[in-house]
């Protein structure tokens, strides 16, 4: 509690008599703690983003996509508004309902014209921002610290690389010729996604989160930037994780059938953006253990998914921009099975 009363902030219409009364202080002073709480909602938004991006890497339209925090708007005024008055996946966040100044309980806030779905008479502008971007690429390869941890405290070898780690001309070559089934099996998922809507969902998911990154506008060196930098992150943190340690220790433990099932198991869950989007995560990751398995060199699955997970958000952000307005609004708007 800030110590100002009520009768100077005008904003703790929010906070029932009941409660006020179990608390034991005058109603005429208790302080807006409505505020407060939105910030840290928003502080816990940002933490929860943060802990989706170390797990979620596979950057396809349709095998995997990465979720991004909210960016916060140049708009002073809507900066200050409540986080639960917000969507989610915009440049800013859209308020939603009517707003009171703080200063004033009379005085409307003086934002965009809105309705009950966000501002109307202006098309929001999603922009490229370098610090967002920086601090998704710093999120994600916060994976390469935690299996370097993990494999010091399992004693895997090589911090989670394994004794056969060598980044070989063999090795780089092996790795692009396995993408090619990779790349088939996206074109294949684009031709049927019309006829099965929970495909169109996970197309979504990705095209959200590649809009909210890069906007609408087409932004060839930002995003080739922005794509090599995640997909170095996803394929080195990932590989490290899910194959070099969490697989490697079950196959010591219980066998290569059972360890190569059982990451990709977990692998998928935490990639559960949607259910089907899930499937393919698994389904992929039976893919890159299969390669370390026959390889028995972690850099072939690395540069597999790095490479995959860099085409594929390229394609993403060229989608994007050839898309109408509308067709983004959509997008923006759009709300994942797992979030509703």
């Amino acid at each position: 509690l800030c110590g100002r009363p009520q009768r100077e902030r005008g904003c703790c219409r929010c906070v029932s008599a009941p409660l006020k009364q179990q608390v034991g202080r005058p109603p005429e002073m208790w302080n807006c703690f409505s505020s407060r709480t939105g910030q840290g909602r928003q502080r816990v938004q940002s933490i929860l983003s943060i802990l989706v991006l170390t797990t979620a890497g596979l950057g396809s339209s349709h095998v995997g996509a990465f979720t991004v925090p909210n960016v916060p708007t140049t708009n002073p005024a809507v900066s200050q508004l409540p986080a639960s008055q917000f969507s989610t996946f915009s440049h800013y966040r859209r308020p939603l309902a009517t707003f009171k100044s703080q200063s004033s309980s009379s005085t409307l806030l003086k934002t965009l014209p809105f309705d009950e779905d966000g501002p109307v008479g202006e098309p929001i502008q999603d922009e490229f921002n370098v610090r967002t971007t920086v601090f998704l690429i710093g999120g994600q390869a916060l994976l390469v610290l935690a299996a370097a941890g993990a494999s010091l405290i399992l004693g895997t070898p090589n911090y989670g690389l394994g004794n056969g780690f060598a980044l070989t001309n063999d090795a780089i070559f092996a790795g692009a010729i396995a993408t090619i089934p990779l790349f088939v099996l996206a074109l294949v998922l684009d031709v049927v996604e019309k006829s099965v809507p929970a495909l169109k969902d996970v197309t979504m998911a990705t095209q959200r989160s590649v809009l909210a990154v890069l906007g609408g506008t087409f932004k060839p060196v930002a995003a080739l930037g922005t794509a090599i930098g995640l997909g170095a992150a996803a394929g080195i943190g990932e590989e490290m994780l899910f194959r070099g340690v969490l697989q490697t220790e079950l196959s010591n433990r219980f066998g290569d059938v059972f360890a190569l099932g059982a990451s990709s198991v977990v692998f998928g869950a935490l990639h559960a953006v949607t259910p089907i989007y899930a499937f393919l995560a698994g389904l992929a990751s039976v893919f890159f253990g299969y390669l370390y398995l026959e390889s028995h060199n972690l850099a072939v699955p690395i540069v597999c998914h790095g490479l995959y997970d860099v085409g594929a958000l390229l394609w993403a952000h060229w989608t994007i921009t050839q898309m109408t307005e509308g067709d983004r609004d959509e997008i923006r708007k759009w709300i994942s099975p797992v979030e509703k």
